[in-house]
């Protein structure tokens, strides 16, 4: 049964958490990597420019949104809201560009495949109901048995990382672009996050159309009845994302909620194909 997508980045918590011992190594040895770039990167950019940055963001404020300069929330300013935000940023955007890809492969490759081996996940090709109400289901054969598919060692493509130097620099790009929307005001920050999010939203599940073997006719008719939930899904990552230095760790939780939305997705796909299966057999009887 396929939940709400907003459940899956707290599964994603909860999963790591239960299978820690299992998981621990592979988390914790990126993890650190990761949080050893953030501190020394976010250090610095809070002693040399929160200042500075905040002066900035108060002028903008008390020239252009008068009526709420004086605003607090939790007690704190809504000018330095706007800076710890734009500070958030900065700090997410050049720890990536600082590690690249690094862990990206730990993420994409290695932790989505773990989740679904550990949960007996068995890919198969993509099915979906035609407009007249028949099951179609993919006939593309060459990559071979399933099982040989989740471990990665049978067909090339699952040797590819799920992200591209091209969708990195876009992601870099977009980032770079969005990022002077934390000056405004609550809404500001809400818009990056949304922007952002969205953009991200059409690669959470990469790695598990690859092993679908999915055409880009297929992927994009997938997405596209499936919008709003990953797009939901890709804005509550992308605001997770953004917490300092936890924003890290749910790097990976997020990678674990996404594997485990698409076995929840992938049994959806089985009974669609044992029902074509079925339909097959009474016909051929």
């Amino acid at each position: 049964m396929v939940l709400p997508v907003t459940a899956y980045p707290v599964m994603g918590v909860v999963y790591l958490a239960r299978n820690i011992s299992v998981l621990g190594p592979q988390v914790l040895r990126s993890l650190a990597w990761a949080l050893g770039v953030a501190v020394s990167t976010i250090t610095p950019l809070i002693a040399l420019t929160f200042k500075y940055q905040r002066r900035l963001i108060s002028n903008v404020i008390n020239s252009s949104f008068p009526r709420i300069a004086g605003t607090k929330i939790l007690g704190v300013s809504i000018q330095t809201w706007s800076t710890m935000f734009l500070t958030m940023g900065e700090s997410s955007f050049l720890v990536t560009v600082i590690m690249g890809e690094v862990f990206s492969k730990e993420k994409t490759k290695g932790l989505f495949q773990n989740v679904l081996s550990k949960n007996n996940v068995q890919i198969g090709p993509f099915a979906e109901i035609t407009e007249n109400g028949t099951i179609k289901v993919s006939t593309i054969q060459e990559y071979g048995p399933r099982d040989s598919r989740l471990q990665g060692v049978h067909h090339k493509n699952l040797e590819k990382v799920s992200t591209s130097p091209s969708h990195f620099g876009q992601r870099m790009g977009l980032w770079l672009v969005t990022l002077p929307l934390n000056f405004i005001p609550v809404l500001g920050p809400i818009a990056f996050c949304y922007i952002n999010g969205k953009a991200r939203s059409y690669h959470v599940h990469r790695r598990y159309f690859d092993m679908k073997e999915m055409t880009p006719p297929e992927r994009e008719q997938w997405i596209k009845a499936r919008k709003s939930q990953y797009t939901t899904f890709g804005v509550l990552a992308q605001g997770l994302e953004l917490i300092p230095f936890l924003g890290i760790l749910f790097g990976f939780t997020n990678t674990i909620g996404a594997a485990l939305w698409a076995a929840d997705l992938e049994q959806q796909q089985n009974e669609l194909r044992n029902k074509k299966s079925r339909q097959s057999a009474k016909m051929s009887s």
